[in-house]
């Protein structure tokens, strides 16, 4: 089955573009919005390296097979062969098991630091110097480094062997595979490490799902590294997120809960009113549980909007003559929390 099947509906026509911008994590407000409301946004950086020709690629081909269909607004929806096709291969698809801490980290910078990382204390522990290290950005480069200089002499390798030996158990309770791939797929003394064909074939996975699979990976040793002390964490802390905020949205929704309004925290932080709206359009679709609603949209506001806007949000259309854009869009996060519920 084509990797991206999974992501359209028959019922509800989706952009494209959103689909493509959530598996590579563009994060813009819109492309947030539009995830929730889709029931994807858990899917948030699961494939960051796929680029743009080869997402068209994909979507061409799910059109030539007759699988889905794209109107003229570039919104997709499955075709009735394609929702036959997608609900037969469902039962072999992998189902995720850490999505759900999506926003916790960039899981490419992950893998890339943890494969490094794991690489170098494996040639240490043989004695070995002269070895071709993994080829990733030279910034994490420099972070292994430093991680290895501060830990080789404070026994290294039983340490790492220790918390990589916990990690494994808890994460083989919950889906053996992503254990065996995970260290099948390590890089170390004379070890090269699966393909994608390999753990595919081995774990008995479609090859388009080895990708959300180490994903899922990453995500569970992120949480992991997050939880607990040891060489791990030293290692992976500085890449995990504290919030599913971005660090400037983060600001400003810890001033506007201390009762500052947007016009003050816009000159505070010296940014733009609308600046600061979109941090909390961000907070009200990641965290909406955490926001005074009452506040944020007075109930006489939902009032005169739930006059004018009725049915499934994603159908509205905005008309500025009831409402800013802004109230409109608050209006349709909340409307969709609810019909969630």
């Amino acid at each position: 089955m084509n990797k991206l099947l999974r992501f359209f509906s028959y019922h509800q026509p989706r952009r494209i573009r959103v689909i493509e911008n959530t598996l590579r994590s563009r994060r813009t407000v819109a492309t947030l919005f539009w995830a929730r409301q889709y029931g994807i946004l858990e899917w948030l950086g699961a494939d960051r390296t796929m680029n743009r020709q080869e997402y068209d690629q994909l979507i061409n081909q799910l059109v030539a097979d007759k699988l889905l269909t794209v109107d003229d607004q570039s919104q997709a929806s499955l075709t009735e062969e394609g929702a036959k096709v997608l609900k037969n291969e469902e039962v072999s698809s992998y189902i995720p098991s850490f999505y759900d801490w999506y926003w916790l980290a960039n899981t490419q910078r992950v893998m890339q630091r943890l494969f490094l990382a794991i690489q170098v204390v494996s040639e240490f522990a043989h004695h070995q110097r002269k070895y071709v290290p993994l080829a990733i950005p030279y910034s994490e480069m420099v972070a292994v480094k430093q991680w290895f200089r501060q830990n080789y002499h404070h026994h290294l390798i039983k340490s790492l062997y220790t918390d990589l030996h916990r990690f494994g158990t808890a994460l083989a309770s919950e889906d053996p595979r992503m254990t065996t791939d995970l260290f099948n797929v390590l890089i170390g003394y004379q070890q090269s490490g699966w393909t994608i064909n390999q753990a595919a074939q081995n774990l008995k996975i479609k090859n388009d799902d080895i990708q959300y699979l180490r994903h899922d990976e990453m995500l569970a040793v992120s949480a992991y590294a997050r939880n607990f002390r040891g060489p791990l964490q030293q290692l992976l802390l500085p890449l995990i997120n504290e919030s599913p905020l971005n660090r400037s949205a983060q600001v400003t929704f810890d001033l506007y809960t201390q009762g500052v309004s947007i016009g003050l925290i816009a000159q505070e932080r010296r940014l733009k009113e609308n600046t600061i709206k979109e941090h909390l359009l961000e907070a009200a679709i990641l965290i909406p549980d955490k926001l005074d609603w009452d506040t944020l949209l007075p109930e006489s506001k939902r009032d005169k909007l739930s006059q004018c806007y009725k049915g499934e949000p994603t159908t509205w259309q905005f008309d500025e003559q009831i409402a800013s854009f802004y109230e409109y869009r608050l209006y349709q996060i909340l409307q969709g929390i609810t019909n969630e519920k």
